[in-house]
């Protein structure tokens, strides 16, 4: 098996040299490979409820202009630094809204307009829908604990230690919930997901 780490990274550092630089075209190509995980992570996130009222869509659009305003000062530290530096963009705009909701909310001033109904009910704008909604209800369906553990290991990337240390629980027990999560998930997916 031949271990590509070393050209992720060095690709990694190319096209965000590039996006640095000005071109358009890398960051046209970045965000077309990111597009519809980062999406993903964005309504897995939030989950069924929330997705009623906040829209995936204008979440995405603000990290990417957050990722892109951030770029210059951002140094990649190894094959998925430019990943994970994306999904902490993605968890931190999802709490702001999250929060500014929440407080809307109980002050009484949420009032959802035309957009918003209309939100609640499109569908993600996936570039590959076959794959993605699928896998996103499947997410969906799972307890609340497996999801997170899902999104942390699977999604976001980060190593079963760290998982562990943000849900609370040993290294061994998180490993169990995701061998757990999968084995629920398997069943639901689309043969091209697995």
């Amino acid at each position: 098996m031949v271990d590509d780490r070393g050209a992720q990274i060095g690709l990694t550092h190319e096209i965000v040299e590039r996006i640095n630089a000005g071109d358009t075209g890398a960051w046209n190509d970045l965000w077309s490979r990111v597009h519809d995980g980062l999406l993903f992570a964005v309504r897995c996130r939030l989950g069924p409820a929330l997705r009623r009222h906040l829209e995936s869509e204008d979440i995405l659009q603000s990290v990417a202009l957050e990722a892109l305003r951030d770029l210059p000062g951002f140094v990649p530290r190894g094959a998925d630094g430019l990943r994970h530096f994306l999904h902490v963009l993605v968890t931190r705009k999802i709490r702001d809204r999250v929060d500014t909701f929440g407080a809307a909310k109980r002050q009484g001033t949420e009032r959802l307009g035309e957009r918003e109904i209309a939100a609640a009910g499109s569908t993600a704008g996936y570039r590959d829908p076959d794959l993605y909604a699928p896998l996103e209800r499947a997410i969906d369906a799972l307890p609340e604990e497996m999801r997170e553990v899902i999104l942390l290991h699977r999604i976001d990337g980060l190593p079963s230690k760290e998982v562990a240390d943000r849900m609370g629980r040993s290294d061994v027990a998180v490993r169990k919930l995701y061998s757990r999560a999968l084995r629920l998930l398997r069943p639901s997916l689309p043969e091209s997901s697995s």
